[in-house]
């Protein structure tokens, strides 16, 4: 059969070292069957990470549950204990392997290498899975101890049914496409491969060919689709559809030019052909992003009002220049005609994340996960919406699989870094994800608020004042990057600017806790200069703030140096007021005679109490008064 070919082209293009082409193929066999354990075998041997391997592996293991290679490859990879029971498969006597002997004894994983190597078609799978495992290994240490063997493998030979074409067609010979970049996105998730629909399938009598690139089409066959109907128009010249479906395999391979070409020729053909001005958008669009196509758009949702295609694109259109609110009014139109179309719930998604509607944002962005995981825009959706709800870890687990495809979106790297530096142990992965962004986009406000918190973290104070300031100038309206050039100053010893750039985060703060950031961190500058009254009353002012929103950690920083500069207090008594003896009159009769004492008041100089200014209040019985924190809400 066909797909037995094609896998014994594959497992040639494995041992040739061809591993773009076996790919290539191996993706083809398992875009039409997932359900072929040897297809996943196949592919664990070729993918780029261990990742990707393992994936393949447990898929061979879901279909086929005693697969011995698999089961030693995932026992390689770390993922299963190594099982006693598992052994290799008895080696093959050949002639050659005599006088291999003779060269090394060697015992461990290189010889189990070696041996698997020698089993032939079935055992080669196992040894590419090992090579793959140990492959960085083996190029550092050279092979089976400095000895490289080359070994020719040997295959079975499978039976293939030629399928010949009509007479009528001529034979053509199809390039086999080259895949370049990371394995498929479909290859690893439950969702299968959907072809794009048909718009229109007109009997086409006079020709096969287009019925031969319709079937390729539907199959993923760009390359044979181009061929056929190259054929198609030379046939019926006077027929749009085919120009159309031109157009369509040229714009899936990549070339915008023929497609908009192809397009074009549709139009002219036939000005009312909806599909056509469809076409002719999304090939300028990859062209030149900043084309207006919204002319090509509305007219063809004119000539098709029901062409949910069109519609969709509409909104894709209104998205990217910002018109979240035109972009949901077309979508309720689109969601009338494909209510089950997971575009439909990407896009409102990303309007919604637009316009601050997180959790709708939220909800329509897990609708279209689960109806389709292949659009790689949602991943980038549920990342930035889990950053944005405090969950670093799910946003990176989302953005990363995004930006396994799509390496060249700044923003998503800014906000993967993010995500990581939010984890709180992946500070060095984070720098790296901030560089990428800013070698993409040197003015990227999140990268370098970010970066420079991560120098910040890393106590390079310099550093951090160096990005820090940037993304303050950017944004000064954000409380974040003033609080951290703040912070960076003071790290850096520039103890006077720090001071004055934290009175200015002041003024931004709007919520309790970032007035205690403000309080906290501004007193431990003041500190370091010296000026300890001031630092006793920024630590006061945190004391003063809602417990709810302080961490205990810097209540009790707080407490414990107001305590350590508060002396104990001491009872020392008050002199006794100097008084004179008061006068009193001798008695010249018998009778008793009590005279009234003169006593001489004294002046509140002179009562022995030392004067205010020779006194050191403590902050316990005499505080000073103490800044009143603004409660902003």
């Amino acid at each position: 059969m066909a797909d037995d070919k094609m896998l014994q082209e594959a497992i040639e293009a494995v041992a040739n070292g061809q591993r773009e082409r076996a790919r290539d193929l191996l993706t083809r066999l398992l875009r039409a069957n997932q359900s072929n354990p040897k297809y996943w075998l196949w592919m664990s041997s070729i993918v780029d990470t261990t990742k990707e391997r393992v994936y393949c592996l447990q898929k061979v293991i879901g279909l086929e549950p005693n697969n011995r290679a698999a089961k030693l490859g995932l026992v390689l990879d770390g993922i299963n204990p190594p099982d006693k029971g598992l052994q290799p498969i008895p080696i093959v006597p050949r002639n050659w392997e005599e006088a291999y002997k003779a060269r090394s004894l060697e015992s461990g994983p290189k010889k189990l290498i070696r041996r698997m190597a020698y089993l032939g078609a079935g055992v080669l799978v196992l040894g590419l899975i090992l090579l793959g495992f140990l492959g960085p290994r083996m190029k550092t240490y050279g092979y089976f101890g400095g000895v490289q063997l080359t070994i020719t493998p040997h295959f079975e030979t499978v039976a293939a049914t030629a399928t010949l074409l009509p007479t009528n067609t001529p034979r053509v010979v199809t390039p086999t496409p080259t895949f370049i970049g990371p394995t498929p996105l479909w290859m690893f998730l439950e969702a299968t491969y959907t072809p794009t629909p048909l718009y229109v399938n007109t009997p086409h009598p006079v020709t096969e060919a287009y019925r031969a690139g319709i079937r390729a089409f539907t199959s993923g066959n760009f390359e044979e689709m181009v061929v056929f109907m190259e054929q198609a128009t030379r046939a019926e010249p006077q027929s749009a559809d085919t120009y159309y479906y031109l157009g369509e395999a040229y714009l899936l391979l990549d070339d915008p030019e023929k497609a908009l070409f192809a397009y074009e020729k549709a139009i002219e053909t036939n000005p009312n052909f909806a599909p056509a001005y469809l076409g002719r958008a999304k090939a300028m669009t990859t062209l030149d992003p900043e084309f207006d196509i919204e002319t090509d758009l509305t007219q063809s949702v004119a000539l098709d009002p029901d062409l949910a295609a069109a519609h969709l694109e509409l909104t894709a259109f209104y998205l990217s220049i910002g018109n979240y609110d035109q972009a949901l009014e077309a979508l309720e139109i689109t969601e009338k005609l494909a209510p089950e179309s997971p575009l439909v719930y990407a896009y409102r998604s990303q309007a919604y994340l637009h316009t601050g509607e997180y959790e709708m944002a939220l909800e329509a962005a897990q609708q279209a996960y689960e109806l389709d995981q292949t659009i790689l825009s949602v991943y980038l959706t549920l990342g930035n919406l889990h950053l944005l709800s405090g969950n670093a870890e799910e946003a990176s687990h989302f953005l990363e699989i995004y930006l396994r495809y799509i390496k060249n979106d700044a923003n998503a790297w800014a906000a993967y870094g993010r995500a990581l530096f939010e984890n709180e142990d992946q500070y060095e992965e984070a720098m790296q994800a901030f560089d990428l962004a800013l070698s993409l986009d040197e003015n990227s406000f999140i990268a370098l608020l970010y970066r420079g918190l991560s120098y910040l973290e890393a106590g390079e104070g310099q550093l951090a004042v160096n990005d820090l300031f940037i993304a303050r100038n950017f944004d000064r309206e954000s409380f974040v990057a003033s609080l951290g050039l703040a912070r960076a100053l003071s790290l850096a010893e520039r103890y006077n600017d720090a001071i004055s750039q934290f009175n200015g985060s002041e003024q931004l703060a709007t919520t309790d806790q970032q007035q205690a950031e403000v309080y906290y961190w501004r007193a431990k500058t003041f500190i370091a200069t010296g000026d300890v009254r001031s630092a006793v009353e920024d630590y006061q002012a945190l004391l003063e703030l809602p417990v709810e929103n302080v961490s205990e950690e810097w209540l009790e920083v707080a407490q414990e140096y107001i305590i350590q500069l508060t002396p104990t207090p001491t009872m020392t008594p008050s002199p006794i007021p100097a008084t004179k003896t008061p006068t009193v009159a001798t008695p010249t009769s018998t009778s008793t005679m009590t005279a009234s004492p003169t006593v001489v008041t004294p002046s509140p100089t002179s009562t022995g109490t030392p004067a205010a200014s020779e006194v050191t209040p403590s902050p316990t019985t005499t505080p000073r008064p103490s800044r009143t924190p603004q409660n902003k809400h």
